[in-house]
């Protein structure tokens, strides 16, 4: 985590509308003290200067010190917004009032260090596509204590966080071989050659080995014993197996199906072109699976 102290390189200050105007005014009263030889008007004059000087410098003040700290960003999906833990903390002697936090067009949060020299916020901002999210540079001002001077700083926060596809499940007509059934041994496929099944009626072409010769002298019919294999309970969601077009589009159902098989605590793998996930359950395992389904072709160096 770096850490970013504001200082005298970091920190701009401008004066706001309110002080310009009363700039005004002191001018005005300062050319009527010149005019009238008024040793009040001057007094005025030139106390009302010191009262926005001493504003502008407490407004910097108000910042000076701080050290901002990027802690992380927690995952989400897509189009959600990724909220970023910040770390705030100053000196204890130099309390911090009325910071505002916020990135341009997003979300602005408003802090107090009056009482605790340090603190962690939470912030958040949009996403729009997937991969690793880095923040944009974080905007830190104050216009304490009079709101005559604004003060403010630009801080990078260097933390990423995971950004999912959208979970999106897709409708499409199943294709396979092998008709499929669960069975407390995992998924019987008809037309093994493993385990005993039963036996059913002589059809042509059977191999001779199969036929049930026993059966045939009870009946005088002809039977064929029946064999089944057992697949594992785990299940595979295979990129390539996918009738879909477009990487988004697969990325989006194959998340969508993490989550579902998630939820129903089944045990999958995933295998994504170039990189295989042991099948497995359990919140590690989502998240390992999440995580390489968001950086599916995105360089994460």
């Amino acid at each position: 985590m770096a850490e970013v102290a504001l200082g005298r390189r970091n920190i701009y200050i401008i004066p706001s509308k309110t002080a310009l105007g009363l700039v005004v005014i002191i001018l005005l009263l300062f050319l009527l003290g010149v005019n009238f030889q008024n040793s009040l008007v001057y007094a005025v004059s030139f106390w009302l200067l010191a009262l926005l000087l001493l504003n502008i410098f407490y407004t910097w003040r108000n910042l000076a010190g701080l050290v901002v700290t990027g802690v992380g960003i927690e995952p989400c999906f897509t189009g959600e917004k990724a909220v970023v833990e910040i770390a705030l903390a100053c000196p204890a002697k130099q309390p911090k009032f009325a910071l505002q936090l916020a990135w341009p067009g997003q979300d602005a949060l408003q802090v107090n260090l009056a009482t605790t020299s340090s603190a962690r916020v939470k912030l958040s901002h949009g996403t729009l596509h997937r991969g690793l999210f880095r923040p944009p540079r974080l905007q830190v001002s104050t216009r304490y204590p009079t709101g005559l001077a604004l003060a403010w700083a630009y801080v990078e926060l260097e933390v990423q966080g995971l950004v999912y596809p959208r979970p999106v499940a897709q409708t499409f007509a199943q294709t396979g071989e092998h008709s499929t059934t669960e069975t407390e041994d995992g998924v019987e496929i008809a037309e093994g050659s493993s385990d005993f099944g039963g036996i059913r009626v002589y059809r042509p072409g059977d191999a001779p080995k199969h036929i049930h010769w026993g059966k045939y002298a009870q009946t005088g019919k002809l039977y064929t014993k029946a064999f089944v294999d057992y697949a594992s309970h785990a299940l595979w969601l295979d990129w390539q197996s996918l009738p879909l077009q477009g990487v988004e589009v697969r990325l989006s159902h194959l998340c969508s199906q993490v989550l579902a098989f998630h939820q129903e605590q089944r045990q999958y793998g995933l295998k994504l072109p170039g990189k295989t996930i042991a099948p497995g359950k359990g919140e590690a395992h989502k998240a390992q699976c999440l995580r390489a389904l968001a950086l599916y072709g995105v360089d994460d160096g």
